[in-house]
C-alpha cells in the first residue's frame, strides 16, 4: 500500500496531465474557437503530444527475453497495447473507462 502523500502527489500529477488534455481538447473541438486558435493550438500542442507518445513508447522497449524493459511483463506490454489499441480506435478509451 503506497503512503497518502504518495497517492496525493499521483493524484495532482494524474489531475495535471489530464487539465492539459481538457484545454487542448477544449481549444481544437469547441466551435466558438475561432480558426486561427485552433491552426496556433494545433501547430504547438501536437508536436508536444507527438513527443510525449514518442517518449513513453521509447521506454517500453522489448529486452533480450521478450520483457518490457519498464514493465518488466511479457512484450507488447499493457502500456504499448493500450496506446496502440487507443491510437487506432479513440472511442474505445471511453468505452475501457465507462462506469456503465
Amino acid at each position: 500500500m503506497i503512503s497518502a502523500a504518495l497517492a496525493r502527489a499521483h493524484h495532482l500529477l494524474n489531475q495535471d496531465m489530464l487539465g492539459y488534455l481538457d484545454t487542448v481538447e477544449l481549444l481544437t473541438n469547441d466551435q466558438d474557437t475561432d480558426e486561427n486558435t485552433v491552426l496556433a493550438v494545433a501547430r504547438t500542442e501536437v508536436p508536444r503530444l507527438i513527443a510525449a507518445l514518442r517518449g513513453t513508447l521509447s521506454a517500453h522497449k522489448v529486452d533480450g527475453s521478450g520483457l518490457c524493459l519498464s514493465c518488466r511483463s511479457t512484450w507488447p506490454c499493457p502500456v504499448i497495447d493500450r496506446a496502440h489499441t487507443y491510437l487506432k480506435d479513440p472511442d474505445r478509451i471511453l468505452d475501457d473507462h465507462c462506469p456503465c
